[in-house]
């Protein structure tokens, strides 16, 4: 962000403010949809905040092309919107992370005005030293180049440790700051000097890289994340039963055997009524915790409905029905609860979709909900199978999800 001054004469400047509009249009491009399809305030700040930085760049390229004349007022009002724009996007970061709190808004509102009262006393007659005219003052304002050298660190110790990818917010604080060290030292003790004014264009370049590499991937974890949320159960963390149907079909669309298992918590509503929603609700996070454990790998798992949790694997024929007495075996002896379970193989060439295989493995579990709970059937085993019913209305209606 912090750049060398501007000037028509500097080719260099024309070639990273060039670049760093580029950079910065994408990331407009990137925040205008972000911000359209979910009015976060993180969204807007960080508009606002490359709006900043974007005019800020567009008029360092007019005047370095002499679209614009070089007068130290729009200098000073491309310093000025350099600086405001730093705070904003670091704030912005932040906010992609976080929700803004009172302190923070605090904190922001306060570095603003910190930044305006700055500006303005730089512009005051005599506050650059001499008697110097204003125009030659405004070109000279110390004290907001110090103000912007020193938010880089303030940025680190605020917003450092809490920031998801700590090592390239970092490492464009560190370029920040660097590249206004390069300018201040350019434009205080050495202003003849050949090379701190293209360091400080590189540096700030390399700034906008990392920055656009960051939202880069915030963004990314941002939409995996909401993809994840709409294929998963909130309370377990399974697959939701929609998700898991569709990928079930397409495990029986393969040339291997197929395993569904269809597990029910036994006396759930007792539970619930004895224990309360939250110890219930934690045991059937316990029980989704092991079916997630053991078909992990091998399998899916997925909460078909109230205490109903569903799973499916790939593989051998025997593979689900020693996988279902695993699970049995292992909720038993790690919760307060038992389950009953039902499983139903489809070997290649079967035919079977997987709605058919869910209401069999469905009705599988039925037949050991009823002849003793705590155990595990096979559907081929089931005597009558086709006259087992697909569970009574008492069954049904309780594996609504709460």
């Amino acid at each position: 962000m912090p750049s060398f001054a501007v000037s028509s004469d500097n080719p260099g400047l024309l070639f990273s403010s060039s670049i760093s509009v580029v950079i910065l249009g994408l990331m407009l491009f990137m925040s205008m949809r972000l911000y359209a399809s979910n009015r976060r305030q993180a969204y807007r700040t960080l508009l606002i905040s490359l709006g900043f930085i974007f005019t800020h760049h567009l008029l360092q390229v007019a005047l370095s092309v002499g679209l614009l004349p070089g007068i130290a007022s729009l200098t000073f009002v491309g310093k000025i919107l350099q600086v405001f724009a730093f705070i904003v996007i670091n704030f912005a970061v932040f906010e992609l992370y976080y929700r803004r709190r009172p302190r923070t808004r605090l904190w922001f509102f306060g570095l603003l005005l910190a930044a305006f009262v700055i500006a303005a006393a730089d512009s005051l007659p005599d506050s650059a030293g001499g008697h110097a005219g204003w125009s030659d003052q405004i070109e000279r304002t110390p004290v907001l180049d110090a103000y912007l050298l020193a938010l880089s660190p303030l940025f680190g110790l605020m917003f450092g440790p809490h920031i998801g990818q700590r090592r390239k917010y970092a490492a464009g604080l560190a370029a920040a700051f660097l590249a206004q060290l390069c300018t201040i030292m350019h434009k205080y003790w050495a202003p003849h000097s050949p090379g701190f004014g293209p360091v400080s264009e590189v540096l700030q370049v390399c700034y906008y890289v990392l920055l656009f590499m960051l939202l880069f991937e915030r963004v990314v974890e941002l939409l995996t994340s909401a993809y994840r949320s709409s294929i998963t159960d909130g309370l377990t963390n399974l697959y939701n039963r929609r998700f898991f149907t569709s990928q079930l079909e397409r495990a029986l669309r393969l040339s291997k055997p197929v395993g569904v298992i269809f597990c029910d918590i036994d006396n759930f509503k007792r539970l619930n009524d004895s224990h309360g929603h939250h110890r219930a609700d934690g045991v059937l996070k316990q029980a989704a915790t092991v079916i997630q454990e053991e078909t992990e790998g091998s399998g899916l798992a997925g909460r078909y409905g109230g205490e109903e949790l569903v799973a499916f694997v790939s593989g051998p024929a025997l593979t689900g029905i020693r996988l279902a007495e695993s699970i049995r075996a292992r909720i038993e002896k790690e919760s307060l609860v038992t389950v009953s379970i039902g499983v139903c193989v489809a070997l290649p060439g079967s035919g079977l979709n997987a709605e058919t295989m869910l209401k069999r493995a469905d009705q599988s579990m039925y037949y050991s909900k009823t002849t003793g709970k705590n155990r595990v059937t096979d559907y081929a085993q089931l005597p009558d199978a086709n006259d087992i019913p697909f569970g009574p209305p008492s069954h049904r209606g309780k594996n609504e999800v709460r």
